[in-house]
């Protein structure tokens, strides 16, 4: 009977803090998986959210060169506020809208003014618009920027954006606008994952045609070669 002994307090001990160190693992790992998987929802949120709303803007802007040799980026235009002709359709010549795209807070806004008169490029728009109202939510401008205007020199196109707002003379010679902006999801930021925002950029080229195939003519938007 002597040498049927029990547990001793030092292997208890020992058990119990194995217990803990393996316990302590497996929260590790489920916090870390579940960190990983909020990440990823919170992120697939973000750019369901954006993505369409990048789409309509770039789409946008890709139907401003309505007709040749006009400038379909208007003055006055920054880094948060675009205001630019555009209309799709298989109209030869179309009349275009003028579309408004402004950050005001962490709002992304657009506003369409259909036009009421005139002939290119001189039209004249309603001031009240057509429709407008919000497109996106928690919105951020990467350093305060979230339109780029550029313009091409001798078939290149410049490293230096055109200073805004633009002055008349500038928005006449907007040929590529870059848009960037940050998304968060809809249910805010996770403070354990501030990688949750999704950052979104695309760039519109307002040509016709290729301004380096042409370096010794006009290097103005929406320019077709006679």
């Amino acid at each position: 009977m002597r040498d049927q002994r029990g547990t001793t307090m030092v292997e208890l001990l020992v058990g119990i803090s194995m217990t803990l160190i393996i316990l302590a693992a497996v929260f590790t790992l489920t916090t870390a998986v579940l960190h990983g998987q909020d990440r990823i929802l919170r992120r697939v949120d973000a750019n369901q959210r954006a993505r369409p709303v990048m789409t309509r803007i770039v789409q946008g802007l890709h139907s401003a060169c309505v007709t040749s040799h006009i400038a379909p980026i208007q003055t006055g235009s920054t880094g948060t506020a675009i205001s630019f002709f555009s209309k799709n359709g298989s109209a030869v010549g179309p009349t275009p809208d003028l579309h408004t795209v402004s950050l005001s807070g962490t709002t992304l806004s657009e506003a369409v003014y259909p036009a009421t008169g005139g002939t290119a490029p001189n039209w004249t728009f309603s001031g009240t618009p057509s429709s407008s109202g919000q497109i996106l939510t928690k919105v951020a401008a990467p350093g305060g920027v979230i339109f780029r205007y550029y313009d091409f020199v001798s078939g290149a196109l410049n490293t230096t954006p055109l200073p805004t707002p633009l002055s008349s003379t500038n928005a006449a010679r907007v040929s590529y606008v870059t848009v960037t902006f940050t998304s968060s999801p809809s249910n805010g930021v996770s403070t354990l994952d501030p990688k949750s925002p999704l950052l979104l950029t695309d760039a519109v080229d307002l040509r016709l045609e290729n301004a380096g195939q042409y370096p010794n003519q006009d290097n103005l938007p929406c320019v077709r070669s006679s």
